[in-house]
C-alpha cells in the first residue's frame, strides 16, 4: 500500500464537506444566472403571434449560447462530482485549485452574455472559449494535483483517472483548436463547431465505460 505524506490535509468531516457545500452552491448560481440574459422586449399590450415568434427568433442566437453554456457548467459539475468520490483528502493546494476552477465557472455567465449580443465578433468568440477552456483545464489540474499527491484513494485505476480527464477536457480540446478557424470560417462557423463537444463527451463516456467498474482500483 502507498503511504500518505506528512502534510496538512482533512479526509470526510465538517472541512471536506464545506469545500464540496460551496462548490456546488458555485455551480448552481452560475448555471441560474444564465437564464438572466434570456429575455423578450416590450411587445406592447397588442402583441399578436407573429411579433412573440419574432422576438423569439431574435433571440436564437442568446438561447444557443445558454444552451452551450448550461451544457458546459452541467459537465463541469459532473465532472467535480466524479472527481471526488474518488478524492478522498483536500489540501490547502488542492482547496486553492479547486477555487479557481470556481472563479471561472462563476465567470461563464458574463461571456455568455456578450456571445448572445456579440455573437458575429471574433472578440466576442475568443473572450467565451477561453473562459470556458480555461474552467475545464483547471478540473484536469485537480485530478492531477490530487492524484500525483496521494489524494485519491489508493490504487485508483489509471484508465479511470486517464477517462476522467479526457471527458472534462472535451471542452478545451474542441474550442482552442476551433479559434485557428476564426479566419477561414468566421465567428458562426467556429460556434457551430463546438457541437463536436457532445460527440467528444460520448466517447470518453465509453471510453471510461471500458473499465468493468469506473470506480474500480488497481491492487497496490
Amino acid at each position: 500500500m502507498r503511504s500518505r505524506p506528512a502534510r496538512e490535509s482533512v479526509g470526510p468531516g465538517l472541512a471536506f464537506e464545506r469545500v464540496l457545500f460551496f462548490s456546488d452552491a458555485v455551480f448552481a448560481i452560475a448555471i441560474t444566472l444564465l437564464v438572466i440574459e434570456l429575455r423578450l422586449p416590450d411587445l406592447g399590450e397588442h402583441a399578436t403571434s407573429d411579433d412573440v415568434l419574432r422576438a423569439l427568433q431574435a433571440q436564437a442566437p442568446r438561447l444557443f449560447a445558454y444552451a452551450l453554456s448550461f451544457l458546459t457548467i452541467g459537465t463541469y459539475w459532473l465532472a467535480h462530482w466524479r472527481r471526488y468520490q474518488v478524492v478522498e483528502r483536500i489540501d490547502f493546494r488542492l482547496a486553492t485549485i479547486n477555487l479557481l476552477l470556481l472563479g471561472f465557472v462563476a465567470l461563464i455567465p458574463f461571456p455568455t452574455g456578450i456571445i448572445g449580443e456579440y455573437g458575429d465578433t471574433a472578440a466576442a468568440v475568443v473572450f467565451y472559449a477561453v473562459t470556458l477552456s480555461a474552467a475545464g483545464i483547471m478540473g484536469t489540474v485537480s485530478w492531477l494535483y490530487a492524484d500525483r499527491t496521494d489524494l485519491t484513494v489508493a490504487g485508483l485505476s489509471r484508465h479511470h483517472l486517464r477517462s476522467s480527464i479526457l471527458r472534462g477536457m472535451a471542452v478545451p480540446i474542441v474550442m482552442l483548436p476551433s479559434l485557428v478557424l476564426l479566419p477561414l470560417i468566421g465567428p458562426g462557423g467556429v460556434e457551430l463547431s463546438w457541437l463536436l463537444i457532445i460527440p467528444v463527451q460520448v466517447l470518453a463516456d465509453r471510453w471510461r465505460r471500458t473499465d468493468d467498474d469506473p470506480n474500480s482500483v488497481e491492487e497496490a
